[in-house]
């Protein structure tokens, strides 16, 4: 059974207590909470979160949200690990930070599958300690467990559309733009003048005819201590629409910067805002201390890597840094098998759905793969070239491994691909109800072949024998005439 702990920023929408607390987040807090009732998954709270509750001054609401706690299983008396300690320090039992750390060693001692908040902090905390792929934000823990839904109960997937578009083409007074309204003072005049006057470009993913996500960018002179061609990412904002549309966007944005030969990708972002650890899980760093005028933080992503960085960094930090286009060609490769029916999904772009059509977790950049194989050779940072089995038995996509795991335990697994699967609760229990152990492989795609690499011809060159039916290391000779159908 899927066991699922809510921080008290994800409680607070559930349970308002006046009109007043209702919150920007309550209606999609209602959607996760039907979801998760029609999944039969249990939603738990952990008892030292009744510390931030007491913090609340107001005592009507402090009372009623101390009674609305009495909904939820209570987790009770978890001794924080030598693991926690080992990372964070705590120091006073009644702080809000020793709420967070709690929270993780709940998840930490799989007292719980998945941890649900949307506080930044509790994120970054996760990311040092390895935790990060069982911590959800509300609006990837909504997906996540529609995915879990039998079928007759699951929402219609969304098929979002990407395009690439002029700024005047969108309609100002779209309700997607309410936030940023809030948040950037004379923000209309500032997308009028700059955005729709001056034809900026950018890339836009619909849901149905509602805008879902939005990049706007321009080129700029060189600043903060970056040289060559630059662009400034002006605005990156997603709806309800999770993490894996926001990698969408990311994706055809690196594409264009890799095609128009762009030095620097730059963008701002206030402190503390989850979109600062987007993207750092993707390559942009921290510029200095030094804040843009706005107060904001600067964040700089070099695209084209030096002789000096392959030879500084490992295999995975080095792809993390300037992939997808970019890796360490040194490392162990191998063969993937990958049945047609899960090729097309995990690789859209190899279908007619493309880059501009298909569910949002297969067009993401972090994908994950399942299969029975035995395999223990891989390690993170070897490369994957997965060949569509049955009837094209071609190479085309590729891959970098970041984690592996296997297991017999489908909730395991789940909490694990639940951000990045393609596949549904009912495929990945009947992987586990086999005899041998489940493999799952985490992984970032990276840029495809510029043509696809047919079997064949490494058959004929003698370099495999026969087609693979599982899993299998290829030697230094095979990876290199794979790779010399790269894109670049």
């Amino acid at each position: 059974m899927l066991r699922i702990l809510i921080d008290t920023n994800i409680l607070l929408p559930l349970e308002p207590t006046s009109l007043n607390d209702v919150e920007s987040q309550s209606h999609l807090a209602n959607e996760f909470i039907q979801k998760t009732q029609k999944a039969n998954a249990l939603i738990y709270l952990l008892d030292v979160q009744k510390n931030d509750i007491n913090r609340d001054k107001d005592e009507v609401r402090r009372k009623l949200r101390l009674l609305a706690c009495e909904k939820y299983q209570l987790l009770t008396k978890i001794q924080i690990t030598d693991f926690i300690k080992e990372h964070f320090e705590i120091d006073d039992l009644n702080s809000h930070d020793y709420v967070d750390v709690s929270l993780l060693n709940a998840l930490y001692c799989n007292a719980v599958s998945i941890l649900v908040t949307n506080d930044y902090g509790i994120h970054a905390k996760a990311k040092r300690i390895g935790l990060e792929d069982k911590v959800y934000r509300l609006e990837d823990a909504v997906d996540f467990i529609n995915l879990q839904l039998p079928s007759e109960l699951k929402a219609e997937p969304l098929h979002p559309i990407i395009s690439s578009e002029k700024c005047y083409k969108l309609d100002i007074h779209d309700a997607f733009f309410d936030s940023l309204r809030k948040d950037y003072q004379g923000f209309d005049n500032w997308f009028t003048q700059k955005c729709q006057l001056e034809h900026r470009d950018c890339f836009v993913i619909r849901n149905e005819s509602k805008i879902a996500g939005l990049c706007i960018y321009k080129n700029e002179e060189p600043s903060y201590g970056m040289a060559g061609k630059v662009v400034k990412i002006c605005t990156f904002k997603l709806g309800y629409s999770g993490t894996k549309q926001g990698e969408l966007l990311l994706r055809q944005l690196f594409k264009m910067s890799y095609d128009s030969d762009v030095d620097w990708l730059y963008v701002t972002a206030f402190e503390q805002n989850y979109i600062c650890q987007f993207f750092e899980d993707f390559g942009f760093e921290r510029y200095s201390e030094k804040k843009a005028d706005t107060g904001e933080l600067i964040y700089r992503r070099h695209m084209k890597p030096s002789f000096d960085d392959r030879n500084a960094l490992e295999a995975l930090s080095f792809h993390k840094k300037f992939g997808y286009r970019y890796f360490i060609p040194s490392k162990n490769a191998f063969l993937i098998p990958t049945e047609e029916r899960f090729y097309d999904r995990l690789f859209p772009e190899t279908t007619t759905l493309d880059l501009f059509g298909g569910e949002p977790c297969s067009n993401a950049i972090r994908k994950a793969y399942l299969c029975n194989s035995n395999s223990r050779k891989l390690i993170p940072g070897d490369i994957l070239f997965f060949y569509r089995t049955h009837s094209d038995k071609k190479i085309e996509c590729c891959g970098i491994l970041e984690k592996v795991l296997h297991s017999s335990n489908p909730d395991e697994i789940l909490s694990l691909v639940g951000k990045r699967s393609v596949f549904s609760k009912v495929e990945i229990e009947s992987m586990c109800s086999k005899s041998r152990d489940c493999f799952l492989m985490l992984f970032r795609q990276t840029e495809n072949l510029k043509k696809p690499y047919n079997l064949e011809s490494l058959k004929k060159q003698h370099l495999v024998n026969g087609y693979p039916q599982s899993i299998t290391m290829i030697s230094n000779e095979a990876k290199e005439c794979i790779l010399s159908h790269m894109l670049y």
